[in-house]
């Protein structure tokens, strides 16, 4: 089995994988969505018994506020018998020195206080060190249960340019990065932080959307996200985080490269930020052969998914498609319009019922 399950997480990233038999479930997290996101993780993982609430690895790609804060209080309730394996997340300790050849770095000095206090593995793939993409080929890990990542964001410079940034937020806030006990502290006064006890009613214009010039996202903080291509029993889902388009194209194209092909078949592709319009492009699109598409935003503070990203999906993200929301909202339900989803080749799928979330097997 493989199968992804895109919890409500409000306007923001929260993924639960699961991948093995039957017999020998094995778990993999993605982000942690927007701080009351840690109560739908609390009651997933509350779900198991004790001896199975366990990740071979937990991932967050960026600091931003709606990927990292559930994370944040899920990892500050020691109640919850929660093993991990491996985390992956680049903090203060791998922006100084750089690696070589809003924001939130305060919820990631949050983060990283917890890791250590709880003396969880970090980084423990890339030797400690950044989780980067260096020149060359992109790296490759194989997790417990034969679950193949290959890592497709961030690059070195990018992390190096959130330095800056994150040590005068930081500052700001009245810390000094690489300070866990002072974290702590902080984390302490941060009650949101801490553990628990009518633009549908227009069809849009596909093709004029699909073909307004594309402008990149500039983000220090999406720029660092680690995005990367999980493979398992010959099945492949892109991870995008919030990563920017330029940089997965470069990965991608050195992938391709390398095995002579012209596009990357992959079963699902995880849209970045939530469907922003500076966030897919149509070249990504066109290097992939995919089937489906999996947007996690309910739609607060930025109106996402944009209808420039699902156009350009109906244009160039090939001749069948399903798009998968994890919320029902007005951003996302002019898309299941019976002309456009006949014109365009596509179904949509939305939560059934007001119970938000959803699950893609593969």
């Amino acid at each position: 089995m493989f199968q992804i399950e895109m919890l409500p997480a409000q306007f923001g990233d929260c993924l639960w994988i699961e991948y093995g038999s039957p017999g020998d479930r094995r778990r993999v997290l993605i982000d942690g969505g927007t701080a009351p996101t840690y109560e739908v993780l609390r009651d997933r993982l509350t779900q198991l018994p004790k001896s199975q609430r366990s990740f071979e690895l937990v991932v967050i790609s960026h600091v931003d506020a709606d990927h990292i804060e559930g994370v944040v209080r899920l990892l500050g309730d020691e109640r919850l018998g929660m093993q991990v394996e491996d985390v992956w997340f680049n903090g203060w300790r791998h922006l100084n020195p750089p690696p070589g050849d809003m924001l939130g770095p305060v919820q990631g000095e949050f983060l990283s206080a917890l890791i250590r206090k709880r003396r969880l593995p970090w980084n423990v793939a890339f030797d400690g060190k950044a989780a980067f993409v260096p020149k060359g080929e992109p790296p490759l890990v194989t997790l417990p249960g034969g679950l193949q990542i290959t890592l497709l964001s961030p690059r070195a410079e990018a992390l190096a340019k959130l330095r800056k940034v994150w040590q005068r937020e930081v500052k700001r806030n009245g810390l000094d990065p690489d300070d866990p006990e002072a974290a702590l502290r902080r984390l302490a006064t941060r009650k949101a932080l801490l553990p628990a006890d009518a633009l549908g009613e227009q069809r849009p214009n596909v093709p004029q959307l699909a073909n307004k010039p594309y402008k990149s996202d500039q983000s220090l903080a999406n720029g660092s996200s680690i995005a990367f291509l999980a493979e398992y029993e010959g099945k492949r889902v892109l991870f995008a985080a919030d990563a920017l388009p330029a940089t997965l194209e470069e990965s991608l194209r050195r992938l391709l490269d390398a095995s002579g092909a012209d596009r990357l078949p992959v079963q699902a592709l995880k849209i970045a930020h939530h469907g922003g319009r500076k966030n897919i492009s149509s070249d990504l699109l066109k290097l992939l052969v995919c089937p489906r598409y999996l947007v996690s935003t309910n739609g607060d503070r930025y109106a996402h998914p944009h209808q420039e990203s699902i156009a350009r999906i109906l244009i160039h993200g090939g001749i069948r498609k399903e798009i998968f929301f994890n919320y029902r909202t007005e951003y996302n339900q002019v898309w299941n319009d019976p002309s456009l989803r006949a014109r365009y080749g596509y179904q949509a799928f939305y939560p059934s019922g007001d119970r938000p979330g959803s699950v893609v097997d593969l």
